[in-house]
């Protein structure tokens, strides 16, 4: 659903996206065709015999640990797709599944001049990619360390998830109908949902213990998935269940049924981010491993209550329930909630991606080291430089000595490097404002002789990381009055400016704002 997101928004600016999928059970491409996408349908693979299982570095068998999920080995998949790719002859690849790598990465870059995006969360596994695309909350560009080529450029966070835009709608509406929630009367609306399948019909098991625990203060919405292969028993249990219970198989209008629930039961996956953009408060189910790093962290925050599907029904399930149940807490929960994804997830990829396939050269940012001193003495002290700063007198080297090695390890203060082709070209500070730990105020400058045109793009790509990997809400700057290329670069990237004082000019902006 998320590669779809993407294709929809990616039309929407004139592109083409095409898709190629094996036809594995529960396979999506009726509802791709359905959007209107070409969706290239490969057979289903055929599992190996016993004597080839091990085939291939990562086959059926191989290392990886999603290895099977592909049901046959990278070679023989990326040599099914080969021909596709070569008619189609993409600009960019979106590679989007657990059990490809930079092999087959590597087979689609020899035969085709495209650049790869890949969607990954578990940073188990090297990649040959330009961009990487990590939607879960905490996760870093350093969880990549050395499973990426250096000029790969890291989207990590939910400032990137890859929601559909009736979520951003639907979050700016939010404050209208919290105001009509209040009046609504005494029943809890509640959003039910464990996916598409619930192979194991655990939606019924909970409903029936809703049920025998009395919770007849519940309105219950019940959303499947056309596939499941339980919805007759779900749809029997709501015309005799205690409370209202509303089914509906393949909703269109999930952003529309999150914002009007006053609390969700579902799966711990993609679809948290949603229900976090929307501040719905969840009680989140492990169905898979891989859904367990965002249980724990949406729990860690208070946006969230997670479980395993043995629990439900033991003590600390019934506690949740209580938990829920009373308004305060779904209150605070739902703030939590709300400030982990904004919505805006897609719009910043697609910047990111267009941003690269226009670039001739590869540009970074990268922390500062400790060899970093004295090139960073000399730009700060050349006069091109020194005539904007606060402090223009130049720097003395024994005190710039103890002053960068003693900021190296200051947590308050992050300098990083701005590169071009690998080359440094530009250097940019942040200082954590001590009255509010998630703002920061930013200072930087190009080398002297970096090219023109150079500072917008140093500066995107520092306020990407400082919001972030930083984790920035607020960035703030201060430019003097005599500085115009920096009152203009402020104005470019979308910096408000604040009340006029004598001495400096202040701009502010929000992570919200900004959309790279």
């Amino acid at each position: 659903m998320r590669c779809l997101t993407l294709a929809n928004a990616l039309r929407e600016q004139g592109h083409t996206a095409k898709f190629i999928t094996h036809a594995h059970v529960g396979h999506l491409a009726d509802l791709i065709e359905k959007q209107g996408f070409e969706c290239i349908l490969l057979p289903c693979p055929q599992p190996n015999p016993p004597s080839q299982a091990g085939e291939g570095k990562h086959g059926f068998s191989g290392s990886l640990k999603h290895a099977a999920w592909l049901g046959t080995t990278q070679e023989r998949d990326f040599a099914e797709c080969e021909p596709h790719i070569l008619d189609f002859q993409p600009d960019w690849i979106i590679c989007d599944h657990y059990a490809l790598d930079a092999t087959w990465q590597n087979l689609a870059q020899k035969i085709c001049p495209t650049k790869i995006a890949v969607i990954d969360d578990l940073h188990d596994r090297p990649h040959q990619a330009d961009v990487l695309i990590d939607q879960n909350w905490g996760h870093r560009a350093q969880d990549y360390a050395d499973l990426l080529p250096p000029h790969c450029r890291v989207l990590a966070g939910t400032r990137y998830a890859l929601l559909r835009p009736e979520f951003a709608f639907w979050r700016n509406k939010m404050p209208e109908i919290s105001v009509k929630k209040a009046f609504s009367g005494s029943l809890q609306k509640v959003l039910l949902n464990l996916g598409g399948v619930d192979k194991d019909n655990i939606t019924l098991k909970i409903l029936q213990n809703l049920a025998e625990n009395g919770k007849n203060t519940l309105d219950l919405t019940v959303v499947m998935g056309a596939s499941a292969p339980h919805i007759a028993s779900i749809h029997h249990f709501a015309q005799n269940a205690p409370f209202p219970c509303q089914v509906i198989v393949n909703a269109n209008n999930m952003a529309e049924l999150m914002a009007q629930s006053d609390w969700a039961i579902g799966a711990a996956g993609s679809t948290s981010w949603e229900r976090c953009c929307l501040g719905l408060p969840t009680i989140l189910l492990v169905l898979a491993d891989n859904q367990r790093p965002i249980a724990q962290q949406l729990q860690s925050v208070g946006a969230a209550l997670a479980f395993d599907v043995a629990e439900i029904g033991s003590a600390k399930w019934q506690k949740a329930l209580a938990t829920f149940s009373q308004p305060e807490n779904l209150s605070q929960m739902a703030e939590n909630a709300k400030k982990l994804c904004d919505g805006k997830g897609v719009a910043r990829v697609i910047n990111q991606i267009m941003n690269i396939t226009h670039q001739t050269d590869h540009t970074q940012i990268r922390p500062a080291q400790h060899d970093d001193m004295k090139m960073i003495f000399d730009w700060r002290n050349h006069i091109s430089i020194r005539q904007f700063m606060l402090q223009q007198d130049e720097l003395i080297w024994e005190n710039h000595q103890n002053w960068f090695t003693k900021q190296l390890s200051n947590p308050n203060f992050k300098m990083l490097i701005y590169t071009v082709n690998q080359m440094p070209q530009g250097y940019i500070s942040f200082t954590q404002i001590p009255e509010k730990t998630d703002c920061w105020e930013w200072g930087f400058y190009t080398a002297p002789d970096c090219p023109r045109g150079h500072g917008t793009q140093m500066g995107h790509l520092a306020l990407a990381w400082a919001f972030g990997e930083l984790g920035a809400c607020e960035i703030r700057g201060r430019v003097l009055p005599h500085n115009g290329a920096s009152l203009r670069l402020h104005e470019k990237l979308g910096f408000f400016r604040q009340p006029e004082n004598a001495e400096m000019v202040d701009f502010s902006l929000f992570s919200h704002q900004f959309l790279f």
